[in-house]
């Protein structure tokens, strides 16, 4: 990608590519903060967190709900691969509440079970991030 061209974003679920678009500017969740991509981004791999994605063209701003995966950063494009990709509206506030409810009540005995309670607890979370 040099830099005078837009990011070409391809954003995969495991049943099919939910999105091929050109952009000026992407925001990713990651599992640590979030990630700006502009065109001439140097390559990288990255794991995703869950929440918001933004999109920016001349068009506007477009905004998903990312459910976790990872990026790639090539010069060719950024790849997304995720469990699943929503739009905000897509998102029920009342059952975002009621998953983190049930997420806070797991009992984690083991590393698996608190890497389980984790999970559930930054999905919800993230899913009530954006659904106000």
């Amino acid at each position: 990608m040099s830099s005078d061209q837009a990011v070409h974003c391809v954003v995969v679920t495991p049943e099919k590519t939910e999105l091929d678009v050109q952009c000026d500017a992407l925001k990713l969740p990651m599992y640590d903060g979030e990630l700006g991509i502009l065109p001439g981004r140097a390559p990288m791999v990255g794991r995703l967190g869950y929440g918001l994605m933004k999109l920016k063209s001349s068009s506007g701003e477009q905004t998903w709900f990312v459910d976790g995966g990872f990026v790639q950063v090539t010069r060719d494009g950024v790849y997304v691969l995720t469990n699943r990709l929503l739009k905000p509206e897509q998102i029920d506030r009342q059952g975002a509440e009621e998953e983190l409810r049930k997420a806070t009540e797991l009992v984690a005995t083991s590393p698996e079970a608190r890497a389980v309670k984790e999970r559930a607890l930054a999905q919800a979370r993230g899913k009530l991030r954006i659904s106000s």
